[in-house]
């Protein structure tokens, strides 16, 4: 088993990363998740892990601080929200930088370099820094078109409450009631969503964050939600295997 500790001061976050984790690497044992730059720094030359996944900023102070004050020589993968502590990350060790939220498919090509001993600096450091960035400049859709009649309306993204998969059908829910049959898929629209705003409960909806009314806690782990306006069956249930990825959303 690879010994691993995950650097993470949101707990969600954490949870989230290390269920990530057992998907896509089963081999990769989490030995600690540790909160502050102060704990690691005493946890870590006793623990002495194989891999270490970092977010950089933590409560007391920036992660870089651990790998200095330990001269640490092992891998690192960062994870954090932010494209600009990019070249300082690879300096310290860091053998993959991503920035949240991380999908299973980053994660895993992450974890590939660090079986494969690609360790070292990146040749063309300008160039990786503008792909990072790239990725958290992706742009998402501002508005929807769509065809009612011999009528196009557009609506702005900021005015939709939710998607939803009926009888076949997909429809776009606006924030005042408006109903609208849309043609694509849920699965194509929610890589056009920015995932900040809008997150996927389970297999029929797309909810937009402003659109959650109540939100509550039921027997077997099981999160209900009650969105305005209300949904044709009413309350709607997170699915059990996006509830960790979900209370993650929330946090945001």
């Amino acid at each position: 088993m690879i010994k691993t500790i995950i650097i993470e001061d949101e707990k969600y976050a954490a949870i989230y990363l290390q269920n990530l984790l057992e998907t896509v690497a089963p081999d990769i044992e989490v030995v600690a998740k540790i909160e502050s730059v102060a704990d690691a720094i005493k946890k870590i030359p006793a623990i002495n892990p194989d891999l270490i996944l970092a977010d950089i900023q933590l409560d007391d102070d920036v992660s870089f601080t651990i790998f200095e004050k330990l001269q640490w020589k092992k891998p690192v993968i960062f994870i954090t929200a932010y494209d600009s502590y990019a070249i300082r990350a690879f300096k310290a060790n860091g053998i993959d930088y991503l920035l949240k939220p991380c999908d299973e498919e980053e994660l895993k090509l992450a974890i590939e370099r660090f079986r494969n001993n690609h360790y070292q600096l990146p040749g063309n450091l300008e160039e990786t820094i503008k792909q990072i960035a790239a990725r958290n400049n992706q742009e998402y859709k501002e508005r929807f078109a769509i065809t009612i009649g011999s009528r196009i309306l557009s609506i702005p993204v900021g005015e939709i409450a939710y998607f939803y998969y009926a009888n076949r059908i997909t429809y776009l829910v606006k924030a005042d009631g408006q109903k609208y049959p849309y043609t694509e898929s849920l699965d194509s629209i929610y890589h056009l969503l920015n995932p900040v705003h809008f997150f996927r409960v389970n297999r029929n909806f797309i909810i937009q964050h402003n659109s959650i009314d109540k939100i509550e806690h039921h027997a077997g782990r099981t999160i209900v939600i009650h969105l305005q306006p209300l949904p044709p069956e009413g309350s709607i249930t997170v699915s059990k295997d996006r509830i960790t990825e979900f209370k993650f959303w929330l946090d945001k």
